[in-house]
């Protein structure tokens, strides 16, 4: 009963983690337009943040500042350097520059370990709960957030830059600032994802874990925040939950880690081909005039 227990809890926090990074994707693709295919190096650079800042005797609560402070360093980072791209040219570079990165902490060993990562040392009480708790609390800011004007001006931006640039805004700064914030929310993510696993290392920054966070997005339903919520906790719970399927079924575990990312992928088409908008698609707003 209490292995049930801590595994209830540990996949709350796992989740809750998965949940802030399909929230940041979110915010970019779904309310912005901006296609991100690097989305896990917000959870790289804000785990690897935290996990040095903890190894050089830094506190657990400033090691997850320098953890978001990466995030939204390295958003407005990918920002500028695509500044002058859009769609499918800014998505292969958000890819590259990911890649890039999980290179770098591959190679670097003075720094992140190599290859054999870095563990983190520093041990949290309630650390799962802390999680929800900051997850829930960067929703409700998200969800007010959308409802501001910022939230209907980056929207607009998602139909095309012409008119909200006829209107005055500034289109580039606004996407740098949606960056950011999506930048902000992946690297708390990640923060957590040191403390809560207490290690990283570069196979946690692999491209298929941007995969799982788009099939979280595009299942739940794009644009919508309780469509996040439920297409996180179906995802997460089905790529958790089937591990233990070795040891009920006997198979090998490498045969059920590839069986499990084909049926996410065809999931992924089953609703792309007959719901597109997603499970909870996004609300129509009417404003006043």
């Amino acid at each position: 009963m209490d292995q049930l227990a801590n595994f209830g809890i540990y996949l709350m926090g796992i989740t809750s983690i998965s949940l802030m990074l399909a929230i940041s994707l979110d915010l970019q693709v779904g309310n912005c337009g901006i296609v991100n295919f690097g989305q896990v190096v917000f959870l790289t650079v804000g785990a690897y943040a935290t996990a040095i800042a903890l190894g050089r005797g830094s506190g657990a609560v400033p090691a997850v500042c320098w953890g978001v402070l990466a995030g939204v360093l390295f958003g407005l980072l990918m920002s500028i350097s695509v500044r002058n791209m859009s769609g499918t040219y800014w998505g292969i570079l958000s890819l590259s520059l990911a890649e890039i990165v999980r290179i770098i902490a591959l190679n670097e060993r003075w720094l992140t370990g190599g290859a054999n990562g870095i563990s983190v040392l520093v041990t949290v009480q309630y650390l799962p709960w802390i999680i929800a708790g900051s997850t829930l609390a960067v929703l409700l800011l998200v969800g007010l957030l959308l409802g501001s004007p910022f939230g209907r001006t980056i929207r607009l931006i998602r139909e095309g830059d012409r008119l909200p640039m006829a209107l005055g805004k500034n289109v580039l700064l606004l996407k740098m600032e949606t960056m950011a914030l999506g930048g902000a929310i992946g690297g708390l993510a990640g923060a957590y994802y040191a403390l809560m696993q207490r290690y990283m290392s570069p196979d946690d920054a692999k491209p298929i874990e941007t995969f799982i966070i788009w099939a979280m997005v595009v299942v739940g339903g794009r644009g919508n925040v309780w469509g996040i919520v439920l297409g996180t906790v179906l995802i997460q719970a089905f790529y958790t939950g089937t591990r233990f399927l070795t040891g009920l079924f006997d198979i090998p575990a490498d045969t059920l880690a590839a069986l499990r990312l084909v049926t996410i992928g065809l999931l992924i088409t089953l609703v792309t081909m007959f719901r597109p908008q997603g499970l909870l698609p996004e609300r129509r707003r009417i404003y006043p005039l």
